[in-house]
């Protein structure tokens, strides 16, 4: 810390990058020391658009022997992510990981290994978990509201095109992997259940992409619950995550409760909580996710979205891929690792 603030870095300049910016600049204790990315240009970029007089680093090892840098935000493409969290933990920093935190999965235990080896605090950018409507349907699940659940159901389409690396399989690992694994992530920290076994199909559709960009998947937790996963990243749609939890009490529908509990309720009722439905990284709760890291840093404590939080949601989207590319055989998650 200098002056009583954290000195934070940004590395990676993408759209998701602006995001992690505004969060920092927006919050009184953290300071942005420097930006960083392989082009200079699209750190200028950044710069300008922030109005920021820091640092500009075009190699990592710049940020990872900065004293005066804190805490670092990973917001490279999606291959990059295990190793630079892995080396910004080793030189002391906290890390703030852009989903997937990786897209093999031989390098989840080798992350987890090396990071908790270290003292230093991590967060993985799972949006949803600081999203009221997500909190408000765990807490009805966590009080029993709900009952057993037996059924939990969830969609992430968003049909939009994604620039450069985003196309390229071996930069991004999979429609799931690269944005689908919110909707898998939000439907476990729900139900707070983990996924035990997986059986995915795919599908090409167009020829933008290297890899298919519609995944689906059928699913079961650990609890016995069953689930339909999908994911599409083409066709005209607008951002939707959508969830549909079935319980013996009730059930949730995005935003549309029907529970035993209210007698005589003939349909679903609706709870509005505020949230913008939106995949813009401003309407996103970056500002939220930054104040929780702070206080757990300054508290010395572990946040209950860190690395190992996400593991399993991961190592689904990973089981998905794997299933999908055996023609739908079926795939296991046993702690942190999959097989057939």
């Amino acid at each position: 810390m200098k002056n009583g603030k954290y000195g934070c870095a940004v590395w990676g300049c993408g759209w998701v990058a602006s995001g992690h910016i505004n969060a920092y600049l927006k919050h009184p204790d953290c300071q942005v020391v420097a930006i960083g990315s392989r082009r200079m240009e699209s750190i200028r970029a950044k710069q300008a658009e922030f109005g920021l007089d820091c640092r500009a680093y075009t190699d990592f090892s710049q940020i990872l022997n900065d004293d005066e840098i804190d805490i670092v935000s990973i917001c490279t493409p999606n291959c990059q992510h295990a190793q630079e969290a892995m080396l910004a933990a080793a030189a002391g920093k906290h890390v703030f990981i852009e989903k997937p935190i990786a897209i093999e999965e031989q390098d989840i235990p080798k992350m987890v290994a090396a990071i908790e080896a270290t003292k230093v605090h991590t967060l993985v950018a799972f949006i949803l978990r600081f999203n009221p409507l997500v909190n408000l349907q765990r807490k009805l699940i966590a009080d029993g509201e709900l009952g057993n659940i037996f059924m939990t159901n969830v969609d992430y389409w968003f049909g939009r095109e994604r620039k450069g690396w985003m196309k390229h399989k071996e930069q991004t690992g999979g429609a799931f992997i690269l944005a689908g694994c919110h909707s898998v992530d939000m439907a476990r920290y729900i139900i707070g259940s983990d996924i035990e076994r997986v059986s995915a199909q795919s599908a090409m559709v167009g020829n933008y992409y290297e890899y298919p960009p519609v995944e689906t998947a059928q699913v079961r937790f650990t609890n016995g619950a069953l689930g339909v996963f999908t994911c599409s990243l083409v066709g005209t749609n607008p951002y939707t995550a959508n969830i549909s939890i079935l319980g013996e009490k009730g059930t949730i529908v995005n935003d549309r409760f029907y529970l035993k509990r209210f007698q005589g309720q003939a349909d679903f009722f609706t709870l509005d909580t505020g949230m913008k439905k939106s995949g813009d990284v401003y309407d996103h709760p970056f500002p939220a996710m930054v104040a929780h890291f702070v206080e757990c840093i300054k508290e010395d404590k572990e946040s209950p979205n860190n690395l190992r939080s996400a593991v399993n949601a991961h190592l689904t989207t990973l089981a998905i891929r794997k299933s999908a590319e055996a023609d739908g055989k079926p795939v296991f998650i046993k702690g942190m690792e999959l097989s057939f």
